[in-house]
């Protein structure tokens, strides 16, 4: 664990509990320690000390604050909404390598059951962050439709078979992975471009983003 994460870092005092407490715990946290904690909001460091460890909890004091030197993310994917156990799984990957942000769409094969709660992936997102390293949180957004995005996203670009080499991709295209049944015909006529991954193998949705999202940040 590269640090602690909490919402409320930069506060004088904190008390640890939950999770948190279970990974300061199996590290063997001594008070007098110090440990760093981070809200991945600001881009700083926050250095406190263990005043007491509790039954359950840990409380911490603060004892100075440093300017992180924030690497700036800039990369965003689109993503047809699939099933959100099969997002949680695929987030974490995607925070490690980069991703600056997520804006999941509801297309025609997308199951409208299927409700995405943000407040679970920032936590998940967080605790990538913790062992990782990455000092912000990654974006999300949600959009009803195909058209609610472009409308806000101008030049989108589709991964589907049969398409143009990923090299070909201009700076300015934001790409979109779509849901496990694909795009429908209707949907596949409004992209600009569509572009196809080397393989011969029908991919899973979290396999596609995942591939993309290294062929541009690994």
């Amino acid at each position: 664990m590269k640090f602690l994460y909490d919402k409320n870092a930069g506060e004088e005092r904190l008390k640890i509990v939950n999770e948190a407490f279970l990974h300061l715990k199996a590290r063997r946290v001594e008070a007098g320690e110090r440990i760093s904690v981070r809200n991945l909001r600001d881009g700083k460091e926050y250095i406190y000390e263990i005043d007491e460890i509790e039954r359950r909890s840990v409380n911490l004091s603060l004892v100075f604050a440093s300017l992180n030197c924030e690497h700036k993310f800039d990369f965003t994917i689109a993503w047809a909404v699939v099933d959100p156990k099969t997002i949680e799984k695929a987030l974490p990957f995607l925070n490690e390598l980069g991703v600056s942000k997520i804006a999941f769409v509801y297309t025609k094969f997308s199951q409208a059951n299927f409700k995405i709660d943000l407040e679970k992936l920032n936590y998940i997102n967080a605790l990538s962050c913790e062992q990782c390293g990455r000092t912000s949180l990654m974006e999300f957004e949600i959009y009803k439709n195909l058209d609610e995005l472009m409308s806000v996203y101008k030049n989108v670009s589709a991964i589907n078979f049969g398409g143009k080499n990923l090299s070909e991709k201009r700076d300015d295209e934001i790409l979109i992975i779509g849901p496990e049944g694909g795009f429908s015909e209707d949907e596949t006529a409004k992209f600009k471009n569509i572009y196809g991954l080397n393989t011969k193998n029908i991919l899973r949705s979290q396999t596609a983003v995942i591939s993309v999202a290294a062929k541009f940040l690994a």
